[in-house]
């Protein structure tokens, strides 16, 4: 009877994620990370976000809170005006918008998903500067840190940039010297 209980229980905290097999980690960081890597007039951006703080922060960002992230085929569309919303980059005082390249799902150390996307902004021409302001799910989560590292090529020149703590505002980074 104790393990009908516990199982409903799981069942009923998770969203029924448990009753699809997918195993649901509680976690109390909510994070985000990503790797940038500018060369010429191209920024690859690949991000990765815990599965259930992105489902929650999509089912907030289109109002509908049956929103099925491994189901509903419009999911990458809505990821990518999301993305758009949440993540600003200027190259050089202009505005970038992303393009989705790929996706998937990845499991992290402790059994939950990770979801990672690999995003791709253009420039006319190489780029001397970069400002970027990522917010992505600072909406839902008091304590949610976004991490960026940029790596300009070529010579992999290393920036590290934090958002965070409330603190989301644009953070330049000179490209070159």
């Amino acid at each position: 009877m104790r393990l009908a209980t516990l199982a409903l229980a799981a069942l009923l905290f998770s969203g029924g994620e448990t009753a699809r097999n997918t195993r649901v980690v509680r976690h109390d960081v909510h994070s985000t990370h990503t790797r940038a890597v500018v060369e010429n007039g191209t920024v690859m951006w690949k991000v990765r976000l815990f599965s259930d703080d992105l489902k929650k922060g999509l089912r907030a960002f289109t109002s509908r809170p049956g929103f099925a992230l491994d189901r509903d085929p419009k999911a990458d569309s809505l990821f990518t005006a999301y993305f758009n919303a949440k993540v600003r980059v200027s190259a050089d005082g202009r505005a970038l918008t992303a393009a989705l390249v790929q996706q998937g799902v990845d499991t992290d150390p402790v059994g939950g998903t990770v979801h990672w996307y690999l995003m791709q902004f253009d420039a006319p021409r190489a780029l001397k500067a970069l400002s970027i302001r990522n917010t992505l799910l600072a909406e839902l989560f008091p304590s949610q840190a976004n991490i960026v590292v940029v790596l300009s090529m070529p010579g992999e020149q290393r920036h590290s940039l934090y958002f965070g703590d409330g603190d989301n505002a644009a953070q330049t980074v000179e490209l070159r010297r």
